[in-house]
């Protein structure tokens, strides 16, 4: 009997097959282990279906077909982009938390509504740019613009209502939010270019897509505290390197035909034709070099991201719970890094949709730490936190 159950980090299958002439296994005890995979794969398939039927996506199906386009195109269907620009928001806005307190849930909603905005225009400008180019690549041909569902005119206008409500907000920051906030749309505007023109357009997405993790604590505060926020904003940038590079991953060979540069394309020194014509031994085996090639350039980021996460939470005094969700989220993140298969599409889109996760281990892991805090902190180290959040007050 072949029994399947999912890798928690990339979603790979894998099968499992007990044999009676095992030399780990009694009888009993494969029993055992065979029923618990068997209710395993019952639950997954419980999780996937009512996932299925409570997710944005069909949200979107079910919404008329007047809007239905207009939804697709601010991807309303796909969440994660939208978690991944707010979770860096959430990052300073807890670290900005006082010791012994949870952090402002007015900041948090204000900067998550935010983040669907911009996130959403992002998208519009992004398609917009990218019009001709996604009519080449199978997984975007059918976005809005592309298909012709929405015209470039009412693109327009939905991008002018996103940039006014998104302004709006904005404008109820500190002026040195909204300095930031504008400075940060510079990037936004030319990132669709960069992917004409460098192989690490990935770097300018983290640049622009993590302006939250400099804005959130400045909101709270009032102030810039330069070691935490520039600790977080470089933490944050490696991460969407990281992750981003995987999501490159799924188009990799539409993007050669497209003339579309990327850190997924970097590692590839060789074209699909040329691999080819090589011998199959030296093709394998120069494939398997490419590869470890990428899984090491995506471990040096999770472990340099996490690491200067670490830096950016040690300077505010945290520990504890906070250590122990870093050291969490670093395994999670070096596991997926090892595992990962770079030309299955699938794998790639699980593993960058199980990033959110590693955001939601250490944002706990800050609002746990923060709320302990006062209790673990020496009189020395209370009394130069409680300066320097008068000093943030001011």
């Amino acid at each position: 009997m072949n029994f399947i159950h999912n890798d928690p980090f990339q979603g790979k299958k894998i099968g499992i097959k007990p044999s009676k002439k095992s030399n780990f296994f009694g009888v009993q005890e494969q029993a055992v282990f065979t029923k618990y995979y068997e209710r395993r794969e019952e639950l997954r398939e419980k999780r996937i279906q009512l996932a299925n039927t409570y997710n944005m996506s069909q949200f979107v199906k079910k919404a008329p077909n007047s809007i239905r386009p207009y939804l697709e195109l601010a991807r309303v269907d796909k969440p994660i982009g939208t978690l991944l620009l707010y979770i860096p928001c959430a990052y300073s806005i807890c670290l900005a938390a006082p010791p012994g307190q949870l952090p402002s849930l007015y900041y948090l909603g204000l900067f998550g509504l935010g983040a669907f905005l911009m996130r959403g225009a992002g998208c519009v400008i992004n398609d917009l740019w990218d019009r001709d180019l996604d009519k080449r690549v199978e997984r975007t041909k059918n976005r809005p613009i592309a298909s012709g569902a929405v015209s470039e005119k009412n693109a327009i206008k939905l991008l002018a209502v996103q940039l006014s409500l998104s302004l709006g907000i904005l404008l109820t920051l500190n002026p040195t939010c909204i300095m930031i906030g504008c400075v940060a749309m510079l990037p936004v505007v030319v990132y669709p270019l960069a992917k004409r023109f460098t192989m690490f357009p990935q770097a300018v997405l983290g640049l622009t897509f993590n302006m939250g993790a400099l804005m959130g604590y400045v909101a709270v505060t009032n102030t810039i505290n330069w070691p935490v926020q520039l600790s977080l904003y470089a933490s944050c940038f490696l991460w969407t390197m990281y992750y981003d590079t995987v999501y490159a991953f799924q188009d990799v060979k539409d993007d050669v035909k497209a003339g579309i540069k990327s850190t997924a394309r970097l590692f590839s020194r060789y074209t699909e034709e040329e691999l080819k014509e090589m011998p199959l031994e030296e093709r394998i085996e120069m494939q398997n070099v490419e590869k470890q090639r990428i899984l090491l350039f995506l471990r040096i980021c999770a472990v340099s991201h996490v690491v200067l996460f670490y830096v950016a939470g040690h300077l505010k005094y945290l520990d504890g719970p906070f250590t122990l969700a870093c050291l969490i989220a670093g395994f999670q993140l070096v596991v997926q890094s090892s595992v990962i298969e770079p030309t299955s599409r699938q794998a790639c889109w699980e593993a960058f949709v199980a990033n959110k996760w590693i955001g939601l281990i250490l944002v706990t892991g800050i609002i746990v730490g923060t709320i302990t805090q006062t209790q673990k902190l020496s009189k020395e180290k209370k009394m130069l936190l409680e300066r320097r959040t008068a000093l943030d007050k001011r």
